[in-house]
Formats: C-alpha cells, sequence, structure tokens
C-alpha cells in the first residue's frame, strides 16, 4: 500500500523539509507510472504491466515522438487516486514544482534516456483543477498555492529567452561556477569558486550548450471578462507569465483559462520618481575593490519597497 504523506515541517530544519519534497516528488512518480483511466473491468487484472493502458506513460511516449517537454496532467486524476499529494501540490505547489518536474524527468531518462539528455529540461502543466477563481479573486493568499482563472487577454508580448540557470566563469582567475538558479532578475554567484580568489563581481555568462539553461518566455495582459466586472467597477487586469511549450498558445481577444500560481515580486519601477531612470551603482572601496554592488542610487534617497503580483502559469 502507498506510504500517506507527511504535512510540510514549516517549524523544523532544511532536511525535514526536503524529506516532504522528496516524499511528494516519489508519490507523483507512482501516480504518473500507475494511471489509467481505463475501469478495472476492462482489463485483465492479472497482466497488467502489459495489458493496462497507462494514460501518462503514453503521453510520455508521444511526447518524445513530438519532442515536446511539457506533461499535461489532469488533476482530477490526481484528486481519485491519492488526495494526500493532491492537497500537498495544490497548497504548496510553488515549493514543489521543481520536484515535480523532477519526478517527470526521472520517468523520462529511465524509458528514454536518448531523449532525455542533461540538457533537456521537463514541465508538468495542470488543468480541471477543482475551483476556478476570477481575475478579481487574486489576492496575496493565493502566493504560492496551485490556482485557476479565467479572463480575457487584452495584450501579448514578443517571445524572448529567459535565464533559467546560469554557469559563470571568474573572470579573474577562470573558475567556473556551480549552476545558480535565477530568482525573477538577473543572479550572479555571490563569490569565486576558488577559495584562493577574491572575486564577487567581474563573472562572465557561459552559453555554450550543456551550460546555462534558457527558455522560451513570454508575458500577457489577462482582463476581467465582461460578465464578472461589478456594475460601476473598472476591470482588473494581471500579468501571466507564460513559458516553454505554453508561449504563443493566448491571442489578444481569447478568453482563457490559465494555472499556476501567484507570485509576490518587487515593484522596483515604482522607486523612481516620474522621469527618472532606476540603475544599480557599485559602491567600491579603493582599499578592497571586490566588495561589488551595494546599493540604489543615492537620489532614490529611502523610499517604501513595493511588491506587485504576477501569475506564473503552467498551462
Amino acid at each position: 500500500s502507498r506510504a500517506s504523506l507527511p504535512s510540510k515541517p514549516f517549524q523544523l530544519p532544511d532536511m525535514a523539509q526536503d524529506a516532504f519534497a522528496q516524499g511528494v516528488r516519489e508519490h507523483f512518480e507512482v501516480f504518473l507510472e500507475s494511471f489509467s483511466s481505463e475501469p478495472a473491468s476492462a482489463h485483465d487484472t492479472s497482466s497488467t504491466a502489459g495489458g493496462m493502458a497507462l494514460d501518462y506513460m503514453e503521453q510520455c511516449k508521444q511526447m518524445k515522438l513530438d519532442e515536446r517537454t511539457t506533461l499535461y496532467v489532469d488533476f482530477r486524476h490526481i484528486e481519485s487516486t491519492d488526495q494526500s499529494l493532491a492537497d500537498a501540490i495544490t497548497a504548496e505547489y510553488h515549493y514543489l514544482e521543481d520536484e515535480l518536474r523532477s519526478a517527470v524527468r526521472n520517468i523520462m531518462r529511465k524509458r528514454y534516456p536518448e531523449y532525455a539528455t542533461e540538457e533537456k529540461e521537463f514541465f508538468v502543466n495542470f488543468y480541471n483543477t477543482s475551483a476556478l477563481l476570477r481575475v478579481r479573486d487574486m489576492k496575496s493568499d493565493r502566493v504560492g498555492k496551485l490556482t485557476s482563472f479565467s479572463g480575457t487577454v487584452t495584450r501579448t508580448s514578443e517571445v524572448r529567452p529567459e535565464l533559467v540557470t546560469g554557469i559563470f566563469e571568474c573572470e579573474i582567475c577562470g573558475a567556473t561556477s556551480d549552476p545558480v538558479p535565477q530568482q525573477f532578475k538577473y543572479c550572479e554567484p555571490q563569490k569565486c569558486s576558488n577559495a584562493s580568489c577574491p572575486n564577487k563581481t567581474s563573472w562572465r555568462l557561459k552559453h555554450s550548450v550543456g551550460e546555462s539553461v534558457f527558455m522560451d518566455w513570454q508575458r500577457v495582459r489577462v482582463q476581467e471578462n465582461a460578465t464578472e466586472i461589478p456594475a460601476g467597477s473598472m476591470p482588473r487586469t494581471i500579468d501571466v507569465i507564460l513559458r516553454g511549450d505554453t508561449v504563443e498558445r493566448a491571442k489578444a481577444g481569447d478568453k482563457s483559462i490559465f494555472t499556476g500560481t501567484l507570485v509576490a515580486v518587487p515593484d522596483v519601477a515604482q522607486l523612481c520618481a516620474p522621469g527618472e531612470r532606476l540603475e544599480m551603482v557599485s559602491k567600491v572601496d579603493a582599499r578592497n575593490p571586490t566588495d561589488g554592488v551595494s546599493g540604489l542610487t543615492k537620489q532614490l534617497g529611502c523610499r517604501e519597497l513595493t511588491y506587485r503580483l504576477l501569475f506564473l502559469a503552467s498551462s
């Protein structure tokens, strides 16, 4: 029988939280490898491995044939199979997203190692979640949770490359850094991996195959559906970020359902007065030139840092 998932141990050390995330990944991997939507009577139970049609294993095979990297999962299948797994994904989606992707990557590497190479990234898109919200319902209490909402696309940007994980080379000693995940902004290593090198600021991003990882990225503006706007109110809007296989699938005028999670990011533009340009400046001490970037321009003064909500869509 399948072991139950522990609840996320917020107050325990990182090791305990990692055990929770690993448990979710293992449960999700088992679900993908064993789920079948066929009724039990539709196949011979004595030949489960050979006679049962496994929905997501068939989809993994099709992903290889179509050269896709996204697995689409009906969330109702998870709820009907493992409610504890569904609850964990719903409540901690942003925290668990990397583990869910790792489960898909592990399966693809076991079954199709020639296709699932080291540099290839895989993604999980959920649909048919239990609750469908409106744009007006997208508040801070939904940050980090698996959420679906409907709205009308009003504007789309061009597709651009986004740096996901960066590999950097030290410009002083030539050492190569460990992979640096990007956190909604351009992130460089804190210090050189060479213990004898004092470099903290001089880096060169490495673009070769198998080093830094890029993916397609697109921003779309979504507005409340006309039928959902309260009388006398202005329509609300929210920016949605599309990545990977989901780019170029939404067009202006489409009434769409988006599934993903809300994230709070600093609204840097609000720090500037009208007409000002926000810049980072280096406050370099001549006695120790490797101290690096230490603040914003003095013209900004001391101002309150505001945040805004973005929606990271998986589907």
